[in-house]
């Protein structure tokens, strides 16, 4: 994973670009977390980082080709992204935490380092993240799976008889109360 030393970066800022293959991207997200996607293009990134005191303002920019399934078919696809990223880099060491507040939006776009490098690749797969709907559609118009028979309805349909679902409030209807 690419990491840039805070030491090698002059003061009239750096502008870097590198390349992080799929295999490598995978070993190291099932390290954090369990991953429902997997990336078929490597993820190719780009950063400007100038220093603003004891801070680094990045500016990147990020792309990639990612298969994700659909929540409504269950069907794979593709998902291209390609999206670009201001952050701030305050360093962790002499950064004082209160209680807990609401943040600003400025401050959201806050991020933090410690030692005496910058985790560029982490940033990238970061910025991948968000970029993930949180759920994914194959297309808008996706008609999803056949609550009976399992059928994907995209491809075709079925003869599955489905009740109409009323109001989940409709029994109450006949609901009867004693006084």
């Amino acid at each position: 994973m690419f990491t840039l030393k805070i030491d090698d970066i002059p003061d009239e800022g750096v502008t870097l670009s590198w390349k992080e293959e799929p295999l490598t991207l995978s070993n190291y997200l099932k390290t954090l977390s369990h991953i429902d996607f997997s990336f078929e293009e490597s993820l190719r990134s780009e950063a400007n980082l100038r220093k603003a005191g004891q801070t680094f303002l990045v500016k990147g920019h990020i792309q990639t080709l990612l298969r994700l399934q659909c929540v409504r078919c269950l069907t794979d696809f593709l998902y291209p992204i390609e999206t670009t990223f201001d952050l701030t880099l305050h360093p962790l060491k002499g950064t004082f935490f209160s209680e807990e507040k609401e943040l600003s939006n400025e401050e959201m776009e806050l991020d933090f380092f410690e030692g005496g490098e910058i985790p560029l690749s982490e940033i990238a797969c970061e910025q991948v993240f968000l970029e993930i709907p949180i759920k994914p559609l194959c297309s808008e118009t996706c008609k999803g799976l056949c609550p009976v028979c399992g059928k994907n309805l995209n491809l075709s349909s079925c003869d599955c008889l489905r009740e109409e679902w009323g109001s989940p409030f409709s029994a109450l209807q006949n609901l009867k109360l004693n006084h």
